[in-house]
């Protein structure tokens, strides 16, 4: 259940948003059913009749999300080495997005874990630098980055310096319905209020991480777009409607199918597509 619109902040166990358990469950299922054992390792995946795919996910470290992020692996490299952990712990690590599942501790000693966006929302760089590490004498690679929806960045301020400033967390508030104008429905009397419930004051903290997230992801693009030497680059990302849509408003699925429909109908981007797949086939042919 959604406990923080209602305006209850959990705590303990319960801080965050959603039921961790839940996914936890589902994610295990999954292995279950298409491993035959919910604890299998990711060092172990079997390989498919076709040619196994190399796999990696990024998460961080809960304690110092500033840090150099954690790379779990399913294969050995010049340098690295696959990850000695099972598949949902890195599952579960690399999904536990701050404020909407709580984080998951594992490992000797355990290490407390966050999705990695917070940081790494763009993974695309870590990808590269993995390519290199797995095939050191190539010398040019093809990267296609697929992008979750450009969002509008809000300028939120310091929350924590509005505690107990009705004003400022009304500003705040306004700003942050410019992106969820659905917002005010659940706080009808927000221009008037005293006091805004703990629920929403938790929900503008979220506003303020996920606004330097938006930059982080852009700003990756930005770097990997002028790298031209080493790499072939390919980003796909829908420009406008789909990344505003929040990480928990699933009901949304259609809305998010159809704005990326129209995207991918679009002469620049089905020009680029086109592009995108003449170049794999004829690289995978020579």
């Amino acid at each position: 259940m959604d406990q923080v619109i209602c305006g209850k902040v959990p705590t303990g166990d319960d801080q965050c948003r959603f039921d961790y358990h839940v996914l936890e469950a589902a994610i295990k299922t999954i292995i279950n059913e298409r491993l035959g054992d919910e604890d299998h390792p990711l060092s172990a995946i079997q390989p498919s009749p076709y040619r196994q795919c190399a796999t990696f996910v990024v998460a961080c470290s809960a304690l110092n999300a500033s840090a150099t992020p954690t790379v779990f692996r399913s294969y050995n490299g010049e340098n690295v080495r696959v990850s000695k952990c099972l598949i949902w712990q890195a599952a579960r690590a690399t999904t536990a997005a701050p404020l909407y599942f709580k984080e998951i501790e594992f490992g000797n000693p355990p290490i407390p874990y966050v999705d990695g966006g917070f940081g790494h929302n763009n993974p695309s760089e870590i990808g590269l630098s993995e390519a290199k590490e797995l095939w050191p004498a190539i010398t040019q690679f093809c990267l296609v980055s697929l992008g979750t929806g450009r969002s509008t960045a809000i300028e939120i301020g310091n929350i924590s310096e509005s505690h107990g400033d009705i004003e400022k967390q009304r500003s705040f508030f306004q700003q942050l319905m410019s992106s969820l104008p659905d917002l005010g429905k659940w706080i009808p009397g927000w221009k008037t209020v005293k006091a805004f419930p703990p629920g929403v004051i938790t929900l503008l903290s979220m506003a303020r991480a996920l606004a330097s997230l938006v930059t982080n992801s852009e700003e990756v693009n930005r770097r990997l777009s002028k790298n031209s030497a080493e790499l072939v680059y390919f980003r796909f990302n829908v420009d406008r409607d789909v990344g505003d849509i929040g990480l928990e408003d699933w009901k949304m699925q259609k809305h998010i199918t159809a704005h990326t429909a129209a995207y991918l109908g679009e002469p620049e981007t089905e020009q680029k597509r086109l592009s995108c797949v003449k170049y794999l086939i004829e690289t995978k042919c020579k």
